[in-house]
């Protein structure tokens, strides 16, 4: 593996992962499945109380979900906690791992994308912005109109500069999904719960194909339901 990281821990250990129904924890899902991984999950949602027990925070101090455990490791991040499965389980033959230097920097370019431009710059916005009818938290933080336009038309400029390197009938690194599909397609079923459309018939082919893919269906199923 080109990230140089050896595989030191025993893969029979108990994997646990905290929180459900947001799209966070679904990535950590989702990685999960692919690597077929059996693990044990706490079904505790954001904003309920349930991430500010003394016990939670001692796992996680930012009151927040995710939390992957494994063992005695924990990580409270989505994307270091997909890494982190990637790291240190067998890979699947159905799964594309970066080999070389350039390939795992363009991974990480993908999965910098997908978490600053879409998830940063225009989910953050909107779930903070937006009106609660619209999904958004403007009762807890403040309505800001010019800020929720300023994140809908990002979004359109992101998606007609990245649309010419998404393909329709692949994934974005050719036939095997790999971490960075994982963190793109979750970014963009949080943009289309806020109604934003996706003006590309590229991105749309490609999620669409994304969304019927046995490993997301068995991950959305574990995080949504």
């Amino acid at each position: 593996m080109c990230n140089g990281y050896k595989k030191t821990i025993t893969e029979k250990k108990i994997l646990e992962v905290w929180g459900y129904k947001t799209y966070r924890p679904f990535r950590i899902y989702w990685i999960l499945k692919e690597y077929n991984l059996a693990y044990k999950s706490h079904k505790i949602g954001s904003r309920t109380g349930q991430t500010k027990t003394k016990e939670y925070l001692k796992m996680n101090p930012k009151g927040k979900i995710p939390i992957l455990k494994h063992n005695k490791n924990i990580i409270t991040e989505s994307l270091a906690a997909v890494f982190y499965i990637t790291y240190n389980f067998t890979k699947p033959k159905d799964f594309f791992i970066p080999k070389t230097a350039f390939e795992k920097a363009k991974l990480d370019e993908w999965c910098a994308f997908s978490l600053m431009e879409l998830d940063c710059l225009v989910i953050y916005t909107l779930r903070r912005h937006e009106s609660p009818q619209n999904f958004g938290l403007s009762n807890l933080y403040g309505d800001a109109p010019n800020a929720v336009s300023a994140a809908r038309n990002h979004f359109n400029k992101m998606i007609k500069a990245c649309e010419k390197s998404v393909p329709k009938d692949k994934w974005l690194f050719g036939e095997k999904p790999s971490v960075a599909d994982i963190i793109f397609v979750s970014c963009l079923l949080v943009c289309e719960k806020y109604n934003l459309k996706i003006n590309s018939d590229n991105i749309v082919l490609y999620l669409d194909r994304a969304k019927k893919r046995k490993q997301y269906l068995e991950a959305y199923a574990d995080c949504f339901t």
